[in-house]
């Protein structure tokens, strides 16, 4: 069986808890192990709003990727953007640059930790596209979701810095996995523009307005359901639609899930325990009736 540390991070351990459910149940349901790294520690991504240095962040992850090394060496997957580029970044930062290296080793040292740099980090899109294969996640969907129009909305992060498994400027993972779901991928102008990010915390208005043209761009192309592998994605165009809409005078009623929630439901798996539709804020389930 192929194994992978999961890397769950901060906010699939708490708001986007349908999240962290259904990646574990859907890689499960593919035959694929998941571990957790014992006595991980946050990544930093949100430390740097708050002013902290570089050394730092870098220390964070180093970290994580130590743990990693020393208790097996997979591959880490990071189902969240941020964790991912910042871990990733971080990872490439400590290979490219032996005397950084060995300045965090010396203060990893400090808790017995060692890291040689051997530990990949990896994106939940690019093993589910890449290692676990679209032909394989074909096979295992068994009410396939026809006639359901998908806007895969992949966001500013989720495959950068380097692009190692995607098209930064046009990325097409995400509508292949929708495809091989059943559903139809809805090709719409705004699906790598950014949602807003932290900045909802502070600038309401114009936060309003990205997510505002996000969800016009992929509804005016027909999408029904919008779907993404980020939290803070996710987040922002469900959570803040209500809002949005009193902004900008819309209407939108769109749901916003998980790329791993449309998996578990094509899978079969249940809606509740292991897709955890349940805990969307707009529900979804009538959108997806229309499935096989």
């Amino acid at each position: 069986m192929t194994k992978y540390f999961l890397y769950s991070g901060c906010s699939l351990e708490t708001s986007a808890s349908n999240y962290l459910i259904s990646v574990e149940s859907v890689f499960k349901a593919l035959g694929v192990e998941l571990r957790e790294i014992e006595d991980w520690n946050c990544c930093g991504a949100s430390i740097s709003y708050i002013g902290a240095n570089h050394l730092s962040q870098v220390v964070l992850n180093a970290r994580n990727l130590a743990l990693a090394e020393a208790q097996g060496g997979y591959d880490i997957v990071a189902p969240c953007s941020s964790c991912y580029i910042v871990m990733n970044q971080v990872n490439r930062e400590l290979g490219e640059d032996p005397a950084l290296m060995q300045k965090v080793n010396s203060i990893l040292a400090e808790g017995n930790l060692t890291y040689k740099g051997s530990v990949k980090v990896r994106h939940v899109l690019d093993v589910l596209y890449n290692d676990v294969g679209v032909e394989t996640i074909k096979s295992r969907v068994k009410k396939p979701l026809k006639g359901v129009k998908v806007g895969g909305y992949v966001g500013c992060q989720t495959v950068r810095p380097y692009g190692e498994y995607d098209s930064v400027e046009r990325p097409v993972v995400m509508d292949r996995l929708i495809e091989a779901l059943g559903a139809e991928s809805v090709n719409f102008s705004h699906k790598i523009k950014c949602c807003g990010s932290g900045i909802f915390l502070t600038e309401l208005d114009y936060g309003y307005e990205l997510a505002g043209n996000i969800l016009e761009s992929a509804t005016s192309k027909g999408a029904k359901v919008m779907t993404t592998a980020c939290p803070l994605c996710q987040l922002n165009l469900e959570a803040y639609q209500e809002r949005v809409n009193k902004a900008l005078k819309k209407s939108y009623n769109v749901p916003v899930t998980f790329i791993t929630q449309l998996m578990a439901v094509a899978f079969g798996l249940d809606p509740s325990k292991d897709a955890c539709l349940d805990r969307n804020i707009i529900p979804v389930e009538k959108a997806l009736k229309t499935a096989a």
